[in-house]
C-alpha cells in the first residue's frame, strides 16, 4: 500500500506536465504496471500518450493539462461552467419567484377577507335598527349583491369573521337564516 501512495504522490508532484509512464517503471520497479493499471481503473490517474512516451497524472492535475494543452476540451469545459452558472441562476429564479407567489397569494386570500370585514361592518353600520341588530338576510342580500358572492360563501366568511371576532360581534338568536351556533340559529348580529 504505501508504494500507491508513493506513486500518486509522486504523480501528483509533478503538476500539469505529468510524469512519463517509464520513469515510474524505473523508481518503482515492474509491479508498478499492475497499480498504474489499478489506479487507473478507479480514475485515481489518467494515462495518455503524447510523442512516443506515455505520460500519468493524477485526475486534478490531468484536468488542469486538458485545460491547458487541449483546446476543445477547454471550450467544453467553459461551456459547462456558464450552463452551470445559468442552471444556478435559473435556480435561485425559480425561488425568488415561487416565495414572490406564496407572498402574493398570502396577499390575496387575506385580502379578500379584509375587504370582506370592511364591507360587512359598513353594511352592519348601514342596516341596524336603532338598538344596532341586523337580520343576517339583510346584510347578505346587500354583500352578496355587491360583492357577487353565493349565500354559502357569504355565511362561511361570515361565520369566520364573527369566530375571529367574537369580541367586536355580537350574535341573536332567531331569524330565518344565519349563522349555527351550538346547533342554534342566529340570525341577528350587531356591532359591540
Amino acid at each position: 500500500m504505501p508504494m500507491i501512495e508513493e506513486i500518486l504522490h509522486r504523480a501528483e508532484s509533478t503538476g500539469i506536465t505529468g510524469i512519463k509512464k517509464a520513469d515510474l517503471k524505473k523508481e518503482f520497479g515492474k509491479e508498478c504496471d499492475d497499480i498504474l493499471e489499478n489506479l487507473k481503473k478507479e480514475e485515481k490517474i489518467f494515462i495518455e500518450k503524447k510523442g512516443v512516451a506515455y505520460f500519468v497524472w493524477t485526475r486534478e492535475n490531468y484536468i488542469l493539462h486538458l485545460t491547458e494543452n487541449d483546446p476543445k476540451f477547454k471550450l467544453m469545459l467553459n461551456m459547462l461552467v456558464g450552463v452551470s452558472h445559468s442552471v444556478a441562476r435559473l435556480k435561485d429564479h425559480t425561488q425568488n419567484l415561487r416565495e414572490e407567489m406564496e407572498r402574493i397569494s398570502l396577499q390575496e386570500s387575506a385580502a379578500p377577507y379584509t375587504d370582506f370585514e370592511n364591507v360587512f361592518d359598513k353594511c352592519l353600520r348601514e342596516a341596524g335598527t336603532s338598538i344596532g341588530w341586523t337580520p343576517f338576510s339583510k346584510v347578505r342580500e346587500k354583500i352578496c349583491l355587491t360583492q357577487d358572492l353565493s349565500k354559502e360563501k357569504f355565511y362561511s366568511l361570515a361565520s369566520d369573521l364573527v369566530e375571529k371576532h367574537h369580541d367586536k360581534y355580537e350574535l341573536s338568536t332567531g331569524g330565518q337564516e344565519g349563522i349555527i351556533v351550538r346547533g342554534m340559529m342566529h340570525g341577528f348580529v350587531r356591532c359591540v
